[in-house]
C-alpha cells in the first residue's frame, strides 16, 4: 500500500487475521524500531489546562479469544457507559466500564451483520445509540441497534477502505472517511449520498490517508489527515476551514484518531509520538497527554473516546493490543 509507514512492534508479532502486515496501515513494523521514536513528545502541559488523567487499568492483549484483540483501532461508548471496541478479529466486542466482557456481535463473512476487517465506529447517542461500523474489506457501512442487532447496510465500489465514521449531531447525517481514496463522503442516516469531498493531495481540503473523523456541536468536521501530518477542519458541506499541523511546537508524526467530546474539546491521537493533544475548536492547544508516562509502558494510542459526564477515557492502543482506561479526577 502506497502509504504504509513503519511503526513499532514486538518481534514475535505475526498477524492472525487475513491482512498482510506489510500493507496494512494499522500494522506495526519490525522489532528493530522498538525504542521510543525520536519525536515522542516530552514537553510540559500548559498552565490552567484540563487535568492529566490517571491510569486506571487496561484489558485485552493480542489474540482472538473473547476479550482479546488484534489491533483494537476503534473505540466508542454507548449512553449507558458500555464500551464498544472493533479490531481485526471480524467482530465487535462490548465491555463494561471496568473491562468485563459484556457481549460480542458479528462473525467473519460477507452477510448481514458479518465483517471483513471492521474499522471505524460511531454511536449516535442522540438517536437511540445506533451503532455504525465501517466494514472495510466488504466495502460497506453497517448499521446496528445498541444491542448489535443488524438494521441496514450500504456500500459500493466507491468504498475502498473505510477508516472512520462521524455523525452530525444536529441532523444525524454520516461522514465516512475512506483511507484509500482520500475521500470524505456524506450520507443521510439511511444511506442517501449527500456529498463527496476531498481527493488525494496536500492542498487544503485534500487528503493523504484519512484516519479519524469526528464532529462538533456546530456541525464542523475534524479529519485526521495522517500522512499530510495534520488535522483538517471542514464545515458540514465539506468546505475547508483550517488545518492544525503541530502540538505545542512539535509537528504531528502520525495523527490517527480524532474525537470531539460533548464540551467541544477536540482530542487528537498521535500514535507514533505516543500522545493525545487537546485543542479547542479554533485550534488552540489546551494540553498534551503523554500516554507513555500515564500508562507506564510503550503504547500506540490510535483511537479515543471520552465520557465527559463521568470522566472516564478509553483509548484503543495497538502496540499492546489493549484498551487503556484512564480517569479525569474532579470530573462531575
Amino acid at each position: 500500500m502506497r502509504r504504509f509507514i513503519v511503526a513499532v512492534t514486538i518481534a514475535s508479532l505475526a498477524m492472525a487475521c487475513s491482512d498482510d502486515a506489510t500493507t496494512d496501515p494499522d500494522a506495526a513494523g519490525d522489532s528493530s524500531d522498538a525504542a521510543a521514536p525520536a519525536d515522542a513528545y516530552t514537553g510540559d502541559a500548559c498552565a490552567d489546562c484540563p487535568d492529566t488523567p490517571r491510569f486506571v487499568g487496561s484489558w485485552g492483549g493480542r489474540g482472538t479469544e473473547p476479550g482479546q484483540f488484534i489491533e483494537p483501532s476503534s473505540v466508542e461508548i454507548r449512553s449507558d457507559d458500555i464500551v464498544i471496541v472493533a479490531g481485526h478479529e471480524n467482530r465487535v466486542q462490548l465491555f463494561t466500564p471496568d473491562g468485563e466482557l459484556f457481549d460480542i456481535f458479528g462473525t467473519a463473512g460477507p452477510g448481514d451483520g458479518q465483517f471483513n476487517h471492521p474499522h471505524g465506529l460511531a454511536v449516535d447517542r442522540d438517536r437511540d445509540d445506533i451503532i455504525y461500523v465501517g466494514d472495510q474489506e466488504n466495502h460497506r457501512l453497517q448499521v446496528f441497534d445498541m444491542d448489535g442487532v443488524f438494521i441496514r447496510q450500504w456500500g459500493d465500489a466507491e468504498f475502498q477502505h473505510i477508516h472512520d465514521v462521524g455523525i452530525d449531531r444536529a441532523s444525524g447525517d454520516i461522514f465516512v472517511g475512506d483511507y484509500e481514496l482520500d475521500q470524505l463522503r456524506k450520507f443521510s442516516a439511511t444511506g442517501e449520498l449527500l456529498g463527496t469531498f476531498g481527493g488525494t493531495g496536500a492542498l487544503p481540503g485534500q487528503f493523504n490517508g484519512i484516519w479519524g473523523v469526528s464532529t462538533d456541536s456546530a456541525g464542523f468536521v475534524y479529519v485526521g489527515d495522517t500522512f499530510n501530518r495534520r488535522v483538517q477542519k471542514l464545515d458540514r458541506d465539506g468546505a475547508f476551514v483550517e488545518e492544525w499541523t503541530s502540538f505545542g511546537g512539535e509537528p504531528f508524526s502520525k495523527p490517527t484518531g480524532v474525537y470531539v467530546d460533548a464540551n467541544d474539546i477536540v482530542y487528537v491521537c498521535d500514535s507514533l509520538a505516543e500522545i493525545v493533544a487537546l485543542f479547542d475548536t479554533d485550534g488552540t492547544l489546551l494540553t498534551v497527554w503523554n500516554i507513555r508516562e500515564i500508562y507506564g509502558e510503550r503504547s500506540e494510542p490510535e483511537d479515543i473516546v471520552i465520557d465527559t459526564e463521568s470522566g472516564h477515557i478509553y483509548i484503543g492502543e495497538v502496540f499492546g493490543h489493549r484498551v487503556l482506561h484512564l480517569f479525569l479526577d474532579g470530573a462531575p
